[in-house]
């Protein structure tokens, strides 16, 4: 088969909708007639679209669309899209031909597909379209394991499809909503949030009833009208408004792709209220925005620091913020909802997109939201919650404080959620598009990452609408899992040590479990510290063939006794040691197992431990974008300054205002003494 065509419209489809000049946009694959004709003319295809996909389906066989799925998967990478796109495409094609006529039901889309693709009506039909469906979950997993950075998914999840849409309503949701569509939606929201700042985000019901009475709906697409009063695409058209309101970053006006955005999140510390921002990726140290607003990052992270900026307030929650200018677009999308969450990077609670199931959350709820909170919190959380909730002096004006809350459940979550419609449709848990398996202990990664320790066997996770039918190694599971949208543990089975597979909702995952991993043969090179007579050098290396000192042989050169142990702060931007021999390491963090969670009571995962042996030094570490210094059994510098420290001495000079004490100080005029030599 000829794959040229369908792979030039592949990368040119991906381009168009899937770069990174969507970071922080919400994407709609919308492409009718008239934008495959220009894309095709943009890229220079030497085909249209449907003869590119026309030529590698199979038509009259069962599995007509064997062919792409077999070049999909041999292209596959965690990089690209997957390489459905072209088919994609001419789904949504056949989708838009419907939403034009306004004629013929939902039933009679395979018409146009086959029509497209076949060449006549009633070749292709519903019954071979399953795998299409199928490729639409895998886009929509992929661009949801980039978070923003290929732009915001707008393809809505299996659960919420209408039953009579089942499969075609992936398609069908990107057929409805021009470029032209969407450049005037902000303009619509602004209206609509004036209208109602108390409710906002509004459910899309209520922004569809908005719009056919807006006195500018007649700038939108007739394709976009007809699909407002077409009672087959009218409840996905509901659903994709919500979607993008819910993201809309609150400015009346368009914000173009390719402009950086940024998230403005609110940060809760030491019962303070401020903000921070977000970038998908570090990107340049200062940035100047209006009104004297500077961001400043924050270490080696992709946070910044915001400052000139009025601390969140009720108006500033509920209007959002949004902020443009030294190229980048930062904003807030209006919400009388601040759901907080521990961010384990920066040691503090900040704000978050949506709810995480088994995760504890705070919640913050302006007046407009208090009933819609309380009605979720009663139907969804867990029972220990705190019941009552707070009005504490570091809240907005009319804000109250739900603390601790924990949903086990994420499947009655989102039910609970579309019930009561209203600011928390924001925060739903992200939708889940296909299973897999998550956790377990992992035996020896560099072999293979799906192998495990027997006994330690991964959870599995569900895909949403589920029905909780699974075969493990070839059995049926009786009864089946119970596909509440969190992981189901695997270990209690008993499974003996071998190759495992389970089967669930067509797909395959596959592990190994053993009761032991085989040894590894060492590095050429191992890491450690270069030995000149009985010296060490300052920093560890790896290079050429000098002899190095390292493991047990780093404690029994010069020192002796049993090691001490220090505790140093997790989840650092750099943790290092100084020694006071003139020595300096940078210490790794270890990450923490995942069979803590199976113990009675989990350790705490705040510190890690350091053995110190010997001479003993100090720990610093750069959090948050400053230095703390802490003492590791700390002694005078025992050598005589020389150039060969300097290493040393810019790490002691670095953290030199964070230290206190005499003995730091000494340490401190030490590093100076050795930064002039």
């Amino acid at each position: 088969m000829d794959f040229m065509p369908y792979g030039a419209w592949q990368r040119a489809l991906e381009d168009a909708f899937f770069s990174p000049e969507w970071d922080g946009h919400p994407v709609v694959m919308y492409v009718d007639d008239e934008e495959a004709q220009r894309l095709q003319e943009r890229f220079s295809i030497t085909e249209p679209l449907a003869e590119a996909v026309r030529r590698v389906v199979l038509p009259d066989e069962h599995r007509p669309y064997r062919s792409i799925e077999s070049y999909e998967a041999s292209k596959r990478n965690s990089v690209d899209a997957p390489a459905v796109l072209p088919l994609l495409a001419t789904s949504v094609v056949a989708a838009t031909r419907m939403a034009h006529d306004g004629n013929r039901r939902a039933s009679n889309y395979h018409v146009h597909l086959s029509e497209l693709l076949a060449g006549k009506a009633g070749v292709l039909t519903s019954a071979e379209y399953a795998p299409v469906s199928g490729m639409w979950q895998r886009l929509a997993s992929w661009q949801h394991q980039w978070g923003a950075y290929r732009g915001l998914c707008t393809i809505p999840s299996p659960g919420d499809l209408p039953r009579n849409q089942a499969r075609i309503g992936f398609a069908l949701s990107q057929a409805v909503l021009r470029g032209a569509d969407r450049q005037l939606l902000p303009k619509f929201f602004d209206v609509m949030r004036e209208r109602n700042a108390a409710a906002w985000p509004q459910p899309g019901a209520v922004l569809v009833e908005g719009i056919r009475l807006w006195d500018q709906a007649g700038k939108f697409s007739a394709a976009f009208q007809n699909a407002l009063s077409h009672p087959e695409f009218r409840p996905l058209v509901e659903r994709l408004l919500g979607g993008l309101a819910n993201v809309w970053d609150g400015s009346a006006q368009y914000i173009r792709q390719g402009t950086p955005r940024g998230e403005l999140l609110v940060r809760l510390e030491n019962r303070r209220l401020g903000w921070l921002a977000r970038f998908p990726r570090p990107g340049a140290g200062q940035y100047q925005l209006p009104s004297g607003v500077v961001l400043r990052q924050l270490g080696d992270t992709n946070y910044y620091a915001v400052d000139g900026l009025e601390l969140p307030a009720d108006r500033s929650l509920r209007a959002g913020v949004q902020l443009l200018g030294g190229g980048v677009a930062v904003s807030r999308p209006a919400s009388s909802l601040v759901v907080l969450r521990q961010n384990e990077s920066l040691d503090c609670r900040t704000s978050v997109d949506r709810f995480v199931p088994g995760e504890e959350h705070m919640i913050l709820a302006g007046p407009g939201a208090v009933g819609d909170v309380e009605a979720v919190l009663e139907k969804a959380a867990s029972p220990d919650r705190e019941r009552k909730p707070r009005q504490l002096s570091w809240l907005p004006q009319g804000w109250v404080l739900y603390p601790r809350v924990v949903f086990d459940d994420a499947v009655s979550l989102k039910e609970a959620i579309r019930d009561v419609q209203g600011a928390v449709l924001a925060v739903q848990p992200a939708p889940q598009f296909k299973a897999y398996l998550d956790g377990g202990l992992p035996l020896a990664p560099k072999i293979s990452k799906r192998l495990y320790l027997a006994g330690g066997e991964p959870d599995v996770v569900l895909p949403d609408g589920a029905s909780g039918e699974a075969v493990l190694d070839g059995l049926e599971q009786n009864p089946p899992f119970q596909a509440r949208g969190v992981p189901i543990p695997l270990w209690p089975r008993g499974l003996r040590p071998g190759a495992h597979v389970l089967e669930a909702e067509g797909n395959k995952l596959a592990f190994t479990t053993a009761e032991s991993a085989p040894a590894l043969a060492e590095l050429d090179h191992p890491l450690g510290f270069a030995v000149t007579g009985s010296e060490a050098a300052a920093f560890a290396s790896s290079d050429g063939d000098t002899a190095l000192l390292r493991g047990a042989d780093l404690g029994t050169r010069g020192t002796t006794g049993a090691a001490r142990v220090v505790l140093c702060r997790r989840r650092a931007q750099r943790t290092l040691f100084v020694a006071s021999d003139g020595r300096a390491w940078r210490i790794a963090e270890p990450g923490t197992p995942s069979w803590w969670a199976r113990l009675p009571e989990p350790p705490s995962g705040y510190h890690f431990e350091v053995e110190v042996r010997g001479g003993g030094g100090w720990i610093l570490q750069l959090r948050q974008g400053q230095w703390a210094v802490v003492p590791a059994y700390p002694e005078h510098p025992s050598f005589v300054p020389g150039p060969e420290y300097r290493a040393w001495a810019e790490a002691v000079l670095a953290a030199g205002s964070a230290g206190t004490g005499e003995l730091w100080d000494v340490f401190v005029e030490m590093a100076r003494e050795v930064a002039q030599c």
